[in-house]
């Protein structure tokens, strides 16, 4: 089996290298497509990855999602890696961490990850495995907001022998056969409720801290898991009473209580990571490591990432409102700042091209500007659209020339750079962390 390596955001019908074709001609017939996507609600498909065979020659149109799937399965699969830029590396991992540092980015983290363990498993290097390490910091930030206000107790059973009493039920046939087939008719098999926290989801959420506390050592040498180790730390004493006894069936099969939303959604990373790794902790930490297919939205992420630097400008309630829906449609953020003049319609881009020119796609103004038209926009920011000038438009992007926050403050609008050839429409970048060289 063959894994070719591609990069993120290959424009559209880019020629691939003739070692890359070579790998993939003999996998598919002139004229054929490949084409990776993930799904979007019942019936949208978004876009990962697009190969075609022209002759001798493929061709790739990327998109914003990295990650492994097949070309054709056992044989040749295909790898988008992160994009290299020039003479630095984007931290996609600091991004995640400093993105949940906003509380509200919980509830969007829907879309961010698509895994497809229905289909065979694709082995590569431990360090190119993203997929572990963005679960593993979704997880740990969850599991460090669960810890901070404490495990949650519940109702298990347990079973004990004990001895001269009852407590619960007695279990008949395995007191017959354990203890007075054994002569001690004194002892008897009880199982009784406790309301406790040794409880099979704590079993689970600590075997799968297990899990990640093996396995980001891995990633020292290539990313900054400070953090994540920090996270360890402080979660793993609030675990000492819970037991690391679980059945894989049992880890296979509990269903959490959506009541519960955050623990609901800890047991489900819970149960990602530990299937991602077979249930085996030995297979945590090797340097080649069998993945299942799988796509992560960079751009979703970018969006994250923004919105949790806005929200420590805009404190205020609904100041920052994030992937509001209105007309079938989903803007990413209303901006509403009490001290600014005017409101502003604001959408994340995921292009650092952006940085580079003074105009910005057609397509992307398109939909900025549509989303300042709608009516419900005007009801929302309690403005009336015929005695107003039509709502300032805004594009964040990434530009590694500006810092990692915002420069302006809550208490003036700043003026933000102008779009050529457009009113009342306007962009401004953000840094995005990048990671540190290893060499000296």
């Amino acid at each position: 089996m063959r894994v070719v390596q591609l990069q993120e955001q290959l424009l559209e019908n880019t020629c691939l290298r003739q070692s890359e074709c070579e790998a993939i001609l003999p996998c598919m017939d002139d004229g054929a497509e490949v084409v990776c996507t993930v799904r979007r609600g019942r019936e949208e498909k978004e876009l990962c990855l697009r190969l075609k065979r022209e002759s001798d020659v493929v061709r790739a149109t990327g998109s914003y999602f990295v990650g492994v799937d097949w070309i054709k399965e056992e044989e040749v699969a295909v790898q988008v890696s992160p994009k290299m830029n020039d003479g630095f590396e984007i931290d996609y991992v600091r991004m995640l961490n400093e993105a949940l540092n906003e509380p509200d980015n919980y509830k969007h983290l829907k879309d961010l990850l698509t895994i497809h363990f229905e289909k065979p498993s694709i082995r590569i290097s431990q360090q190119q495995d993203l997929l572990s390490i963005f679960l593993i910091t979704e997880y740990l930030n969850i599991l460090h907001r669960i810890v901070r206000k404490g495990l949650k107790r519940s109702y298990y059973r347990v079973e004990e022998t004990l001895n001269n009493k009852v407590k619960g039920r007695i279990q008949v046939g395995r007191t017959i056969q354990s203890s007075l087939a054994k002569g001690r008719i004194t002892d008897n098999v009880c199982r009784y409720q406790v309301y406790d926290i040794d409880s099979p989801e704590n079993r689970i959420l600590k075997k799968a801290l297990a899990f990640c506390g093996k396995q980001v050592g891995v990633y020292r040498n290539a990313l900054d898991t400070s953090v994540l180790e920090r996270k360890i730390r402080q979660i793993k004493p609030y675990f000492e009473r819970v037991s690391d006894e679980i059945s894989v069936k049992s880890m296979r099969t509990f269903k959490g209580n959506p009541v519960y939303k955050e623990y609901y959604t800890a047991v489900e990373y819970a149960q990602l990571l530990l299937r991602r790794f077979s249930y085996d902790i030995t297979l945590a930490g090797k340097k080649e490591i069998d993945t299942p297919p799988f796509w992560i939205d960079m751009s979703k992420l970018f969006e994250l990432y923004v919105f949790s630097k806005l929200r420590a400008v805009f404190t205020g309630r609904k100041e920052v409102q994030y992937h509001e829906k209105a007309h079938y449609q989903e803007l990413d953020y209303l901006l509403k700042p009490t001290e600014w003049a005017e409101p502003y319609v604001v959408d994340a881009k995921y292009k650092p091209r952006y940085g580079e020119c003074g105009g910005v796609n057609i397509d992307d103004a398109r939909e900025v500007s549509g989303y300042a038209r709608l009516s419900w926009v005007y009801s929302e920011l309690d403005l009336d659209a015929d005695a107003v000038a039509p709502i300032k438009c805004l594009i964040i992007y990434p530009d590694q020339k500006e810092e990692e926050w915002f420069t302006f403050s809550k208490t003036a609008e700043p003026q933000f750079e102008k779009v050529s050839g457009y009113v009342r429409f306007y962009k401004v970048g953000i840094k995005l962390p990048v990671i540190a060289s290893k060499n000296p």
